[in-house]
């Protein structure tokens, strides 16, 4: 028997008063909007501490179907039987280890070359690494961008010639997707879009742009 998606309660903890962090505050108040009309159940300021197993209706032979509680501080509890749990990006330990600067969350500190400030002739970009000249966020944009310039410096410090300094955009455009919607008989994706801080959709369009994109990247790397 295959069960309607009505039955299905979804609940999204965030530790923080609102969603999107890293953007402008209007962007994760829309985004908060979309999964509420969407019947997803938005708990903000929660921070969870604990999960296990309830044990009223723990399962011998099937143990990972056993339903389990989520505890927050604040003590708000949840009984659950799926968990996603997703987490910020961090950094493996041995980068740590390995004797380079890294910042607070371990990521390996750069100057605007892309070189690591305690050891000149290692470079570093995308996600591992955090810049002291211009800080941003870890999104994907800044790592591709970032690419073309690292060949080129890689070239220039294996010739001897001066390294050209990297300059980062200062805003960068998001096309976020936000599921399906279902209007009458139809149903379709939709993204929104995030720049800097305005916000617009979501729509179908702009699924069909997000879309586009993604799939003119992946084409590169084909053959």
């Amino acid at each position: 028997m295959v069960l309607g998606t009505q039955l299905l309660e979804i609940h999204l903890f965030h530790r923080q008063v609102t969603l999107m962090t890293g953007y402008p505050t209007n962007v994760g108040k829309r985004f908060e909007q979309i999964l509420l009309n969407q019947g997803i159940y938005v708990h903000l300021s929660e921070t969870v501490n604990f999960v296990k197993p309830d044990s009223d209706n723990q399962s011998e032979q099937y143990p990972l179907q056993t339903p389990k509680i989520i505890g927050c501080e604040s003590g708000f509890t949840l009984l659950c039987d799926r968990i996603f749990w997703l987490t910020n990006a961090m950094a493996p330990s041995w980068i740590r280890d390995s004797g380079l600067t890294t910042d607070q969350k371990d990521f390996i500190l750069i100057n605007n070359k892309l070189q690591s400030i305690s050891h000149p002739y290692i470079f570093a970009t995308g996600d591992i690494a955090s810049s002291i000249s211009h800080p941003r966020p870890k999104a994907g944009v800044f790592a591709v961008h970032q690419g073309k310039h690292l060949f080129k410096n890689l070239q220039r410090i294996s010739s001897g010639q001066p390294l050209l300094p990297f300059y980062p955009q200062k805003h960068h455009l998001s096309l976020i997707g936000t599921g399906y919607k279902i209007e009458s008989s139809e149903k379709y994706l939709q993204a929104m879009i995030a720049w800097g801080g305005l916000c617009f959709g979501p729509s179908k369009l702009l699924w069909f742009w997000k879309e586009s994109i993604d799939r003119q990247f992946m084409q590169q790397f084909r053959g």
